[in-house]
């Protein structure tokens, strides 16, 4: 008799063990349990529908690489001097995938920018107040950094497709850059 309730034990324990991780996989797929590895979670928020601003001419020589674009109006004192130095640090935490990645500053054409030679990776472009950049920009300043700047990651594709808050974190913008160059990588 023991032999026969070992063999029931034996297949009941079987049966755990294949059926747990099936009915684990689809509680976790059908979204009654929400989560997430925190290594997965993007820090910022999506642009939806993303925006192609490559468009513009002078822009297309940012397609082909992750850019950390930071829009800029009226003039560089402390604060944007602040957000250089921090976009220069976070490029350099990439280390030797840092040439996958541009900084980039927009600014109205009216807003000329000196920008300290201690920052050579950070490149600016400007644009007319009449172009449609300048409507996208203002428009998408509302959910950044707001009154007309704002911090956004353009895509290889030539899309915005990421914005920060007011208040992210430099460490937010590494960790979203590093999940889409490995991402990048790993797709080919």
């Amino acid at each position: 008799m023991q032999t026969q309730s070992k063999n029931k034990f034996s297949i009941i324990a079987l049966a755990v063990l294949f059926l747990a991780p099936v009915i684990v996989a689809i509680v976790m797929n059908s979204k009654l349990i929400d989560y997430s590895p925190d290594s997965f979670k993007n820090r910022g928020d999506f642009i939806k529908p993303p925006i192609k601003i490559t468009d513009k001419e002078s822009l297309k020589p940012y397609e082909e690489f992750w850019t950390v674009v930071y829009s800029h109006t009226g003039n560089c004192a402390d604060e944007c001097l602040k957000m250089l130095d921090t976009l220069y640090r976070i490029r350099l935490t990439k280390g030797h995938k840092m040439k996958q990645v541009k900084l980039l500053v927009l600014h109205p054409e009216d807003n000329k920018l000196s920008i300290p030679k201690q920052y050579t990776s950070i490149e600016q472009q400007s644009y007319f107040q009449t172009d449609e950049i300048n409507k996208v920009l203002t428009n998408l300043s509302n959910q950044s950094l707001g009154g007309g700047k704002g911090l956004y990651l353009l895509a290889p594709e030539g899309f915005l497709m990421m914005s920060y808050p007011k208040d992210f974190e430099p460490q937010d913008v590494i960790k979203d850059l590093g999940l889409l160059l490995r991402a990048r990588k790993n797709n080919g």
